[in-house]
């Protein structure tokens, strides 16, 4: 692995935003996913402060941990549920009042709700994810300015965020063993998938999903992008910017802090990578917290309690 982690995520600043290698506009997929991507995620996610979480058991949301808290309430609004919104409170006493629980090692983090949701995600537990297409969703603004180099376009500069959440589709090129667990990697491609896309601000926390055998599965939590870059390696000259990179190649990646490195221009795209958190690799962890019911013991309960009823109403005489 060869890319270097943006060095604003690694030190906590979060991503940001969704953006598209085939539009500019803001307003795009910024509605529920149909075609191929119909019932891809979208339905789990919800607002968390400025970001998003994925809810994953009946009382019980994931997100990221470097932004922090967001407040004590999350939010399925209206776009991701196709009604009204519904905001559920948080449970800030929950874990001897710590109020969420991080997975040791990762930038995982899981919150409880005093209610209950409708639906939650199924987590994905395989190993394998990659070569798969995956759909991101994250909350931020559209691409912004150009990126050149010798007058050629090698993607976009981080736009201003706007709030609104999008998806978009990418496909899982790798697993990358980091310090904060294992991270699932995708590069932004020019001859990508349908909805080709990559991370910037504020998409921090949002859910990834892959198709496993017809069904779409929580497999990562948004962590990071590949950067800083510059045009030079000029330290202090505060020429250097966040971007979604189709080709890296021509530009120094890296930081005034830490050193650059030049990344060659070659006749072969040498595109940038998003980052997320790694679900199947702590799904163990996870359940361990968020519990899920299992549907045939809760079916047999039901029966039993039918039964219970039956059985009373066999015996009440008539009067």
């Amino acid at each position: 692995m060869t890319a270097v982690l943006a060095l604003f995520c690694m030190s906590v600043i979060p991503c940001q935003a969704i953006v598209f290698y085939g539009t500019s506009d803001s307003t795009h997929n910024t509605t529920a996913p149909t075609g191929i991507f119909q019932n891809s995620g979208w339905q789990y996610e919800g607002l968390y402060g400025a970001y998003l979480g994925t809810m994953i058991a009946p009382q019980y949301f994931i997100t990221a941990q470097h932004f922090g808290t967001q407040g004590n309430t999350f939010t399925q609004s209206s776009i991701f549920n196709g009604g009204s919104d519904v905001t559920y409170n948080i449970d800030t006493a929950a874990n001897s009042g710590m109020g969420y629980w991080d997975i040791a090692g990762t930038d995982l983090r899981i919150l409880k709700i005093n209610e209950s949701f409708s639906s939650y995600a199924p987590l994905y537990t395989g190993a394998s994810e990659v070569g798969l297409t995956l759909v991101t969703n994250g909350r931020g603004g559209p691409r912004g300015a150009d990126v050149l180099v010798s007058s050629v376009l090698h993607g976009w500069q981080n736009g201003a965020a706007d709030g609104n959440a999008r998806w978009g589709s990418n496909k899982v090129s790798s697993i990358y063993s980091s310090a904060l667990g294992d991270l699932i990697t995708a590069n932004f491609s020019a001859n990508g998938t349908p909805e080709e896309a990559t991370l910037s601000g504020g998409d921090s926390g949002g859910g990834v999903f892959v198709n496993d055998g017809g069904i779409w599965k929580l497999a990562g939590v948004n962590y990071s992008i590949d950067g800083r870059f510059d045009t030079n390696n000029t330290v202090g000259d505060s020429s250097d910017f966040d971007a979604a990179l189709f080709d890296r190649g021509g530009l120094y990646q890296g930081s005034d802090s830490f050193g650059w490195s030049f990344v060659p221009n070659l006749s072969q795209d040498n595109p940038a990578s998003f980052y997320a958190s790694r679900i199947s690799s702590n799904s163990a962890a996870i359940m361990s917290i968020a519990v899920v019911p299992e549907p045939h013991s809760a079916f047999l309960v039901l029966i039993a309690a039918l039964g219970y009823v039956t059985q009373r109403r066999r015996i009440t005489p008539q009067l």
